[in-house]
């Protein structure tokens, strides 16, 4: 399964594996996003939590497969 998490126009595409909690999913695209603006030169980034599209806040603990399928986008709040 892979998640996009978008931060503002910018999509950051996470492969998951079984079991993943969303707060592992957190971590990744937090990482990557990162990664993309080390390149500019500034990376300071906090995600405090990831919200369906609709405004949904997903809980930290939850298993990710028990609340978003395949290709699912959710957003962070920084």
């Amino acid at each position: 399964m892979k998640v996009t998490v978008n931060f503002g126009r910018t999509g950051v595409v996470v492969p998951c594996k079984d079991g993943w909690t969303v707060r592992d999913l957190i971590q990744q695209a937090t990482q990557r996003y990162r990664k993309l603006l080390e390149q500019e030169g500034d990376f300071l980034v906090r995600t405090h939590h990831v919200e369906y599209c609709d405004g949904g806040i997903l809980d930290p603990d939850d298993i990710l497969t028990d609340l978003v399928e395949d290709r699912d986008k959710v957003s962070p709040q920084l």
